[in-house]
């Protein structure tokens, strides 16, 4: 199954939102005017747009800590994210949680969790509910998450129990300045999915079509009842976390390289198919400058949370 011309204009644009959108994080966060933990997925932008196309607007999806791109591709909340980057009280945690505890449950996106590789877990118990309620879940994490035991513990229980789960792996090659050479056994993660007896396979993740060719086929071999997938995808992120958020301009210097960018090389390919033209392309990054610019307006206009609120949605159990 390929992608017609209307979705490839879509994930277009989603990709513009997303790059925009956190590269503007970047930039505040370098004046001082957001602070916290910024975990950007410059470069990663294919993914979390593409995989959009392949699940519903009710299906779970569970990221890591690196999740605001997925969390915008489905459509979530994008006032209420930027009100939390602003530690506003419309924030989609109220200001309290930042840009790793990204969610938005009205829909069903769980896109943010500070501990590495924990979410592969929460990504499984989702799968109970979401077999009960004839959906799906999407899972995605870097590949070094992938060394933490839940991972595996995870793609057993799955397995054992056909829970309806498709697991991507963002192999980005940088795990806080380490490479899988120097951490991780084997050449591929796609290849642990033999060893639990499901489909694996690597794909190009800065390639929209590669994506959402295997990513379709293994959504309809998950929501057929065959159990879960493991889908990698190698890609690049240009950042890291706050630590280098602040070499900027080097990023963009890398960003700009057409062989490595996701969005100038889909650009290549909706041009050659005559797709894509000067006038388009200028309006799809008006577009995303726009909804931007609306963001940024209604999260510096939001109020501050009330510290006489600071006690609620805290859970207490007696001892």
């Amino acid at each position: 199954m390929m992608l017609d011309m209307e979705d490839r204009l879509d994930i277009y644009q989603k990709m513009l939102q997303i790059r925009s959108s956190e590269l503007k994080m970047c930039e505040l966060f370098k004046k001082g005017e957001i602070v916290g933990h910024m975990l950007p997925c410059l470069g990663q932008e294919a993914i979390p747009s593409t995989l959009a196309k392949v699940y519903a607007p009710d299906d779970y999806l569970v990221t890591a800590h690196r999740g605001g791109g997925h969390y915008m591709a489905k459509g979530c909340d994008f006032n209420a994210m930027w009100a939390e980057l602003y530690g506003r009280a419309t924030g989609t945690t109220k200001g309290r949680g930042g840009q790793i505890h990204l969610m938005d449950m009205s829909h069903f996106a769980m896109t943010g969790n500070a501990v590495v590789g924990q979410h592969w877990g929460i990504a499984t118990g989702a799968g109970f509910v979401a077999r009960k309620r004839g959906k799906i879940v999407v899972a995605v994490g870097g590949e070094g998450s992938t060394n933490r035991g839940i991972f595996h513990e995870s793609l057993n229980m799955a397995t054992v129990q056909k829970l309806p789960i498709l697991y991507v792996v963002e192999f980005n090659n940088n795990q806080m300045g380490n490479t899988c050479e120097e951490t991780t056994a084997g050449t591929r993660i796609a290849n642990r999915a033999f060893a639990y007896d499901i489909p694996g396979a690597t794909v190009d993740g800065n390639d929209p079509d590669a994506i959402y060719s295997k990513a379709i086929e293994y959504v309809d071999h998950i929501r057929s009842g065959k159990g879960p997938c493991l889908l990698e995808c190698i890609t690049g992120k240009w950042t890291d976390s706050v630590s280098n958020i602040r070499q900027l301009p080097e990023v963009l210097e890398k960003i700009k390289s057409p062989e490595n960018d996701c969005i100038a090389r889909f650009e290549v390919k909706l041009r050659a198919e005559g797709i894509l033209t000067d006038a388009l392309e200028k309006a799809c990054k008006n577009r995303a400058q726009e909804m931007l610019q609306a963001a940024l307006t209604f999260a510096q206009n939001s109020p501050l949370p009330n510290p006489s609120d600071g006690m609620d949605d805290v859970f207490s159990q007696p001892v």
